[in-house]
């Protein structure tokens, strides 16, 4: 009769480890699943980068482009607007952010444009430039300067 139940034993051990085994191989199989659809995705979003990116440089970073700040145009380059690569227009212009010129080619940003030229003078100059006579635009031009994300006028 021992006998008889060693082999049951055997068997029900050789069962329990093809079990485990065929669980072990399942895991592994599901886990190769879901990574492979993780990486398929990766690769689309990939590739929906480089394309907004070969689209932004069909842009010439030295030629003209045009701002409508809140209705009030600007005309520069795209070298100036990313001088800070970290400011607003750094983040705009650097090909991970899908943009669209407006249909008559200017970029239109909702914001108020009266002061804007202060901001574009700074990143064209390096220098911040107010007028001794207009010391209350500080204020105003710190908020636009935080909007923009220029570190360097708000730190």
């Amino acid at each position: 009769m021992e006998g008889g139940s060693n082999n049951n034993n055997n068997s029900n051990k050789r069962k329990l480890v093809e079990n485990q085994e065929e669980i072990v191989h399942n895991l592994i199989k599901e886990e190769r699943d879901e990574l492979r659809r993780e990486r398929e995705q990766f690769e689309n979003e990939k590739r929906a980068l480089e394309m907004n990116a070969k689209k932004v440089q069909t842009f010439h970073s030295s030629e003209p482009i045009e701002l409508n700040i809140g209705g009030k145009r600007f005309n520069t380059t795209l070298d100036t607007l990313t001088k800070h690569r970290l400011s607003f227009f750094g983040a705009l212009f650097s090909g991970y952010i899908p943009v669209k010129p407006c249909k008559d080619g200017s970029f239109f940003i909702d914001r108020d444009g009266t002061h804007f030229h202060y901001i574009l003078n700074y990143l064209r100059t390096g220098e911040w430039i107010i007028p001794k006579n207009k010391p209350h635009l500080i204020e105003m031009l710190l908020l636009e300067a935080e909007f923009y994300q220029i570190e360097e006028l708000v730190a």
